[in-house]
């Protein structure tokens, strides 16, 4: 059911978190009321709406980066690297990767949904040193965490991690998964563009 109200809350919030994050100029207080009502908003979507490609556009990192950077403005990851969230609803493969300076680090591994949390488990290491060949590496039963879904729409995805985090994602297209399984071989099969 609609609520015209509510509704037009979520999109002047959707519009000044993306602008605001874009260009900087969003302040701690306005980001916090801004994710404060796409959280209140419940609009979570199905796991379907998860699939594809999430560029990171703001993270509050976690309580241990929180306690270094008191003011609640969090981080921009725009400046210092693109990272990229990749989201494998037929497969249940979830991957997280960073590039910096041309050299990419991904890990991946099965993840499941329920209650709109991410359970993931990463297995497997990929690293893309510049003009290189990729290293593959497994790496067992490695690192694992949740990510509980806060808000989801068709282009920004807001998660809550077990780490204490809030990271804001908008959709940067569909993907395959990077680090796939071919007979227990990694294969790195993608490099995001340069923006």
């Amino acid at each position: 059911m609609s609520n015209p109200i509510r509704d037009e809350a979520v999109q002047a919030a959707r519009s000044q978190l993306l602008k605001g994050v874009e260009d900087g100029s969003l302040d701690s207080d306005s980001l916090q009321g801004a994710i404060a009502i796409l959280e209140k908003a419940q609009i979570r979507g199905d796991r379907e709406l998860l699939e594809g490609e999430w560029r990171l556009l703001w993270t509050s990192g976690t309580r241990k980066a929180q306690k270094v950077n008191p003011g609640g403005k969090g981080m921009n990851r725009k400046a210092m690297a693109q990272v990229i969230q990749r989201l494998d609803c037929q497969r249940l493969w979830f991957e997280n990767q960073i590039t910096l300076a041309g050299s990419s680090l991904i890990v991946g591994g099965p993840f499941e949904y329920n209650q709109h949390r991410i359970q993931f488990q990463f297995e497997r290491l990929g690293f893309q040193l510049g003009p290189l060949g990729p290293l593959n590496l497994p790496l067992g039963k490695w690192a694992s965490g949740w990510l509980q879904t806060t808000y989801l729409d068709e282009d920004l995805h807001l998660e809550r991690g077990d780490r204490g985090g809030i990271s804001l994602y908008q959709r940067v297209g569909t993907s395959t998964p990077t680090l796939c399984k071919d007979n227990d071989r990694i294969i790195l099969s993608h490099t995001p563009a340069e923006e």
